[in-house]
């Protein structure tokens, strides 16, 4: 019998358990409300928050003299 390294084994339980998991959320009435809960949480989030000052991201470009 082969013997399975231990990273191996957590690794495959790991991608399995993420797959049941996605299953479950897509697959149940209660997964699809809350992943549609979490989606307008986060864009209401998003959509209310205060924003940092803003520049551009030009002046770290070496090949653009203008932007110096």
């Amino acid at each position: 019998m082969q013997m399975i390294p231990l990273h191996r084994f957590h690794h495959v339980s790991g991608i399995i358990a993420a797959i049941l998991l996605a299953l479950l959320l897509l697959g149940t009435a209660t997964g699809r409300y809350t992943l549609a809960w979490i989606h307008l949480q986060s864009t209401e989030t998003m959509t209310n928050a205060t924003h940092i000052r803003t520049f551009s991201l030009g002046r770290f470009d070496p090949t653009c003299p203008q932007c110096i």
